[in-house]
């Protein structure tokens, strides 16, 4: 089991500065941008394997222009793509354990386990505010990947805009069944990992020639069917294409963890994942188990560093 000592709510080499801290400045600035895709997996909580593999990317100073995130890898890519260091890890340690950031409560009070208003504005704009302004200038991209639920297929934006885009993060993070649908520009949409978990065909579908793949299972990890499926089948009565995918998900999902496999052993993607099972849960509590899981993911980026150097062919 991973473990870690963790004496602050965030404490690796490269602490995280807030934006009214005077030694703050975003991670991408004098940093060397190259030209690949970073696509993320989501996971709820187990993103904080992925905010350790990016913190990691951040302190040696070499970023890939564009991250394609799915959920919880939207929301790290959002803020890397801000170059707030640390912020991801900072903020799911220091808020776990309070009911308003995702809890049941929350969920039976406001209908989304992650409550909207805390997440999404109370925290970046008054709590921890986040630097819209390093997103507006960075050099780099997101792009969100949610679920469009009257088409049954994933849906891809590209983040141009912190403020005005931000539900489109919102959107890819929104998990069926414990979030309200999310109404933007006529779609209606949820979660992306339903219809695309690892966009890693999208990414080669883009034209770049180097692709970054981050996941959040070992490789040891089978997705089973969905028990909750007749409760999804309900509630997505209206929306049967999106109940489709819903039903085949785990057959997707360990599709494309295969496919993943194959294109890394071949030398077509650069590929980092977790080294044993992880046991945080979705809405895990116990921040030393994130932080530890945060800990492994910087610690396997910097052990595939070397590798990842020679992949990009640097």
């Amino acid at each position: 089991m991973l473990q870690a000592s963790r004496k602050e709510p965030f404490a690796v080499p490269g602490l995280y500065r807030a934006p009214s801290d005077v030694a703050y400045r975003p991670a991408w600035r004098g940093a060397s941008v190259i030209d690949a895709n970073l696509v993320l997996e989501g996971g709820a909580m187990r993103g904080q394997f992925t905010a350790g593999v990016l913190d990691y990317l951040m302190d040696v100073g070499m970023l890939p222009k564009t991250v394609i995130g799915v959920s919880a890898g939207a929301l790290n890519g959002f803020h890397y793509v801000a170059g707030a260091r640390g912020r991801s890890c900072y903020l799911n340690t220091k808020y776990c354990g309070d009911w308003r950031y995702f809890s049941l409560r929350s969920f039976a009070t406001s209908g989304n386990a992650f409550n909207v208003q805390f997440v999404f504005d109370r925290i970046p704009r008054t709590l921890e505010p986040f630097d819209f302004d390093a997103y507006r200038d960075s050099p780099l991209e997101l792009v969100a990947v949610c679920s469009n639920l009257e088409l049954g297929e994933a849906d891809y934006t590209t983040v141009t805009d912190p403020e005005a885009q931000l539900d489109y993060v919102r959107a890819s993070a929104a998990m069926p069944l414990v979030s309200r649908i999310v109404r933007i520009d006529d779609k209606k949409l949820l979660d992306g990992g339903t219809c695309d978990s690892v966009p890693v065909i999208h990414s080669q579908l883009s034209g770049a020639q180097k692709h970054i793949v981050v996941l959040t299972q070992d490789e040891s990890y089978l997705k089973t069917p969905e028990k909750l499926m007749p409760l999804m089948r309900l509630r997505y009565l209206a929306h049967p294409e999106f109940v489709r995918r819903l039903k085949k998900r785990h057959e997707d999902y360990n599709r494309v963890y295969r496919i993943v496999a194959r294109l890394a052993e071949s030398g077509e993607v650069f590929l980092l994942r977790p080294a044993e099972p992880v046991t945080v849960k979705n809405m895990e509590t116990d921040p030393d188990k994130l932080y530890a899981l945060y800990q492994h993911g910087y610690d396997q980026a910097r052990k595939g560093f070397p590798d990842l150097v020679r992949y990009l062919e640097l």
